[in-house]
C-alpha cells in the first residue's frame, strides 16, 4: 500500500507541472507532462541537480517548439513551490523535535511568502534585464499568476501529504506499530528538502538518510533501527522512481513509433 501511494503521489506531482506549463503551451497533454518528468527523474542523481530542472523543459521544447528559457523558468518555479510545500507539511514534526529549528524555518517561510506576494514580479523583471544584458538580446522571463501559483501549491501540499502517509505505512511494514509514531511520516518531506538543497550530493544521498535517522531517533526509535530504516527508505522510494521512469520511457517510445496504416496509405 505504501508503494502504491508513492506512485500516486508522482502522478499528482505531474499535474502541478502541467498546470504551470499550460500557461505557455495551452495544448500540453498530461501524457507529455508525465513523459517529460519521468524520463529525467533520475537526473537528480547527477551532482548539481540542474538536469532535473532543464531536462523536462528541454523535452517539451523539442516536442512543442516552445521557448526553452520560459520552460526552464517554469521548471525551477515548480521545484521551489514543491520545496516550500514540503517544508510547510513537515513543520509540525519539526516543532516536536526542535523548537529553535521550527522558529528559524518558520520565519524563513514567512519571509518567502512576503517576497512571493510583493517582490516576485519586480525580481522577475530585474532578472530579465540582467539576462538580456548578459546574452545581448531581449529576454523576458514569464510571470506566474497568483491563481496558477495557488493551484500548484495546493497540489504540492496534497502530494507531500500522500508521501507522508506512504512513509508512515512503510515504517509500519518494517517496525512494530508500537515503535512508530504517526508524526514520523512527516519527517519524509523535510528529509527530502534536505536532500534537494544539498546540491553537491547526488539525489541527496547520505544527507536525506542522515536527517531521517536523527528525526526518527528524536521521536523515540533506537539509533540502529533508525539508521536501517533510513537506508531502506531510499530503496523503497527508488521503486516508485523506477516505475515512473519505465512507464515514461514506454510511453515515449510508443509515441515515436510510426503509424503503419498511414505509411501504407
Amino acid at each position: 500500500m505504501s508503494v502504491f501511494i508513492v506512485l500516486l503521489g508522482f502522478f499528482i506531482d505531474v499535474k502541478a507541472w502541467q498546470i504551470i506549463v499550460k500557461t505557455e503551451i495551452t495544448n500540453l497533454t498530461y501524457r507529455d507532462s508525465f513523459i517529460s518528468t519521468g524520463k529525467y527523474i533520475f537526473s537528480k542523481y547527477i551532482p548539481g541537480k540542474l538536469w532535473i530542472i532543464i531536462g523536462r523543459a528541454g523535452y517539451l521544447k523539442e516536442k512543442y517548439n516552445s521557448g526553452f528559457i520560459n520552460l526552464t523558468s517554469f521548471s525551477l518555479y515548480n521545484k521551489l513551490i514543491s520545496i516550500f510545500s514540503a517544508i510547510l507539511v513537515g513543520l509540525v514534526v519539526l516543532y516536536l523535535i526542535d523548537i529553535n529549528w521550527f522558529l528559524g524555518i518558520g520565519i524563513g517561510m514567512v519571509t518567502f511568502v512576503v517576497f512571493m506576494s510583493f517582490g516576485f514580479k519586480p525580481a522577475i523583471s530585474l532578472t530579465s534585464r540582467f539576462l538580456s544584458f548578459v546574452f545581448k538580446k531581449e529576454i523576458k522571463l514569464p510571470f506566474v499568476s497568483s491563481k496558477v501559483t495557488i493551484q500548484m501549491f495546493l497540489i504540492s501540499i496534497g502530494n507531500w501529504l500522500m508521501w507522508s502517509i506512504a512513509f508512515y505505512l512503510f515504517l509500519l511494514s518494517v517496525q512494530s506499530a508500537g515503535d512508530v509514531s504517526i508524526k514520523a511520516g512527516l519527517l519524509f518531506p523535510l528529509s527530502s528538502v534536505v536532500g534537494i538543497i544539498v546540491i553537491i550530493a547526488p539525489g541527496g544521498l547520505g544527507f536525506r538518510e542522515g536527517f531521517l535517522t536523527l528525526g526518527l531517533t528524536a521521536l523515540g526509535m533506537s539509533a540502529t533501527d533508525a539508521a536501517s530504516v533510513a537506508v531502506l527508505s531510499r530503496l523503497w522510494f527508488l521503486i516508485g522512481e523506477a516505475f515512473i521512469f519505465i512507464v515514461a520511457f514506454i510511453l515515449d517510445q510508443a509515441h515515436k513509433k510510426p503509424n503503419i496504416s498511414k505509411i501504407s496509405n
